[in-house]
């Protein structure tokens, strides 16, 4: 239990069976948080890279850690894994079936033979979201876990970004960052929502593309508040770059119900946003 970076004093590994463990996961590592049956996060372990040396990365590393943690070898009540990628497509549910998923993902992303589609019910948008997901991570997480649940991480950026208040003349602009993409979400009051995933490289062409959106929108560049959550701290040089040319630039600190240890800096914690707001969904 080292890599925990947080856990409460309620937390007793011998009820683990009434509690709900959320694992967020990329093909470059994961983290994951354990809640309590009122949903209250009482342990969140740091992001766990995976071994570059491992063959068939990243599941030989994956399973590898998995087995190797006390915690993780427990019994849950339940378990949610958010799996973190930018091959994701959104299809109203008028439309949706499962043959018209597979021939629309492969309008904008290749599904690989190891891969399988996945698809999280979205009613907000009265939409799903579609995602690849690998087969054998999945094989893995249903064989080493009771009653586990696959989602996306856009149902809870967007989810939240949904819930918040939407001016009407100057509507708020979400991002969520992750290393080489980002998901962005502008609410209409009406209905019209922008929701788009672009993909980047630098500092300098994530500012790039943001600004566009904005110019492309015709937002008020004082007026319409971006806000960021994700891989992303405030000092980071695409921070002091938005801030140059936007006026309403704030980097997402988690909600108040989750300021959960005030010995580690809040902004160490963004990259978890998502993962502690998985809980809302469910």
């Amino acid at each position: 239990m080292n890599d925990l970076v947080f856990v409460d004093s309620s937390f007793d590994k011998n009820k683990t069976k009434e509690y709900t463990l959320s694992i967020q996961l990329g093909l470059d590592g994961f983290s994951f948080s354990i809640l309590n049956e009122n949903k209250k996060c009482i342990a969140l372990n740091k992001f766990i890279p995976f071994k570059k040396n491992s063959d068939n990365i990243p599941i030989n590393s994956f399973i590898e850690i998995i087995r190797n943690n006390e915690l993780l070898n427990l019994n849950f009540r339940e378990v949610s894994l958010l799996w973190i990628s930018d091959k994701v497509l959104l299809i109203p549910s008028e439309f949706f079936s499962e043959d018209f998923a597979y021939d629309s993902f492969q309008l904008s992303h290749s599904i690989q033979k190891q891969e399988c589609l996945e698809w999280n019910e979205f009613p907000e948008l009265k939409s799903w979201i579609v995602f690849s997901f690998p087969k054998n991570i999945k094989e893995f997480i249903q064989s080493h876990f009771d009653n586990s649940k696959l989602y996306h991480q856009c149902l809870p950026f967007y989810r939240e970004a949904l819930n918040q208040k939407i001016a009407e003349n100057h509507p708020p602009v979400f991002l969520n960052v992750q290393n080489y993409f980002f998901h962005v979400i502008i609410p209409d009051r009406n209905g019209k929502h922008f929701i788009n995933t672009f993909p980047y490289s630098s500092s300098s062409d994530l500012a790039y593309y943001v600004l566009n959106i904005f110019k492309q929108q015709k937002l008020n560049n004082e007026r319409s508040k971006l806000t960021i959550d994700g891989a992303v701290q405030e000092d980071e040089k695409v921070i002091i770059l938005l801030k140059k040319y936007l006026g309403q630039v704030e980097v997402k600190s988690l909600p108040s119900e989750f300021r959960i240890n005030n010995s580690i800096s809040q902004k160490e914690y963004n990259q978890f946003i998502n993962l502690l707001n998985l809980s809302r969904c469910e």
